[in-house]
């Protein structure tokens, strides 16, 4: 069993793309609180961040033990996250980044019978390595659709006028990304 080629891609670029959601945001958009009881932008790239360690260290122990158990991981409960947050944005992105390549390079180097071997979520029930790297990768794109929902909606409610609500990199001439 091996990873399929378009989830590692997905896995390669997907955390990519959140610079591009966040670069023209001033400051306050990033750290603000917009609804009180939801995390700021930045408060969700230090999660995003934390759990990438978080993901890291379920990957090593599926690799070393028996069908682990893992419980839902909160942030709440972690005192690490608590020092995450505390840093600067930027050196969160470059954190993600840096994490990133340590990530995928842990899953390059698997042997292919590795990739079968399970753990056990406390939600999702028993998955193979394959489907634990599916499971990651929807949860990253669940954040970064609440960075983009909170980043147009700053920009929607700002009292200056913006012609793009998000700034998106456009791939050379294409002009519809999404529909091919």
């Amino acid at each position: 069993m091996e990873i399929h080629a378009e989830t590692m891609n997905r896995f390669c670029n997907q955390y990519k793309i959140v610079k591009h959601y966040i670069e023209d945001l001033p400051s306050q958009a990033i750290q603000t609180r917009f609804i009180p009881d939801r995390w700021s932008i930045h408060e969700t790239i230090a999660y995003m961040c934390r759990y990438q360690y978080i993901f890291m260290d379920r990957l090593k122990t599926i690799t070393t033990e028996i069908n682990p158990f893992f419980t839902v991981y909160s942030p709440e409960d972690d005192p690490e996250y608590r020092f995450t947050v505390a840093r600067t944005t930027g050196a969160l992105l470059h954190e993600i980044y840096r994490v990133r390549d340590e990530m995928k390079a842990m899953l390059i180097n698997l042997l292919p019978a590795e990739y079968s071997r399970v753990g056990t979520h406390a939600v999702l029930g028993r998955m193979n390595i394959c489907q634990w790297v599916e499971f990651f990768l929807l949860h990253e794109s669940h954040q970064f659709y609440k960075i983009f929902k909170l980043a147009g909606n700053f920009w929607s409610n700002s009292s200056a006028h913006h012609g793009n609500v998000i700034s998106m990199p456009m791939p050379g001439n294409q002009a519809d990304e999404m529909a091919g």
